[in-house]
């Protein structure tokens, strides 16, 4: 958890627990099941503990709330960056219903809950939230690290009416075409209702980026060029967030490896002028 963060798109990270397990091709170099093994702490899979935490821990987001208040400024808030929120486990629900308390306690706070597991979202939110909509100040994401992951999770997280529902393509492992729920057609296809289409059910925003640290997956350039080009003319707002560690540039022959100064190629200035793109969804209580 931390008040402040190198995470370039939020402000601020907390995470109600910690610990995990694998679910997918994306979570081959988890960051923070590496970190939690490397601290001595054994909570990753499906058997291991939770780690959990006091009062202290709970507390600082609503002074993250009092002080965004104070100065009229809304903060981002990812959640959760070392657990996943909506892991299916009975001995998550009590943290999970200290978790639902404390978003409603903090208005100036903007909850990014980011998942693998979008179907358990409707299911785990409180009754309250599902009988009187969602808070405004909950974002509702999934990570999709390849096509099959977009084809299978965003079809769940698009019915899930948050303000703002994200798709975070990191690690980004192959080109991925953005399809609506509603026709299936991709953004150069897509029609609007008075044209004979449907309402545009994609995402509100993108997020890609290359994979970091040891053994990091190619990441090349021209899967994000594709998705600008995909969210350019749409609402679709897009962040590039960074080349990762192993990043190729240009296509066939042409194609070469970045080398980066920064370890994990989030120095935009780095970057080739046509990827520093980094946009936000419009979201207003």
């Amino acid at each position: 958890m931390g008040e402040t963060t190198e995470i370039a798109w939020c402000n601020s990270t907390f995470n109600p627990w910690h610990g995990c397990q694998r679910v997918s091709p994306g979570c081959q170099n988890c960051y923070a099941e590496a970190f939690s093994k490397r601290i001595g702490l054994k909570i990753w899979g499906a058997e291991a503990p939770r780690r959990f935490f006091g009062e202290s821990h709970w507390e600082e987001p609503r002074k993250w709330n009092a002080a965004a208040e104070k100065v009229g400024e809304r903060r981002r808030v990812f959640c959760s960056s070392m657990a996943d929120v909506f892991e299916n486990r009975y001995d998550l629900d009590e943290q999970r219903a200290r978790l639902w308390a404390l978003i409603d306690a903090t208005p100036w706070l903007d909850w990014l809950l980011l998942t693998k597991r979008p179907e358990n979202m409707k299911l785990m939110v409180p009754r309250r939230w599902a009988e009187n909509a969602w808070p405004f100040n909950v974002w509702a994401g999934t990570t999709a690290e390849d096509q099959k992951r977009y084809d299978e999770r965003w079809p769940w997280l698009a019915n899930v009416p948050a303000i703002v529902r994200f798709v975070s393509i990191e690690p980004q492992l192959e080109r991925i075409e953005l399809r609506c729920n509603g026709c299936g057609h991709d953004t150069s296809a897509h029609l609007a209702p008075d044209q004979g289409g449907c309402s545009a059910w994609f995402p509100n925003w993108v997020i890609t980026g290359g994979e970091s640290g040891h053994g990091a997956r190619p990441y090349l350039t021209a899967w994000a060029r594709d998705l600008l080009v995909q969210c350019k003319g749409t609402p679709i707002k897009c962040f590039v967030k960074q080349m990762g560690a192993h990043c190729i540039d240009g296509v066939g022959e042409s194609a070469s490896r970045l080398r980066l100064k920064d370890a994990k190629g989030g120095d935009w200035s780095e970057w080739p002028e046509a990827l520093r793109v980094r946009q936000f969804p419009k979201a207003r209580p």
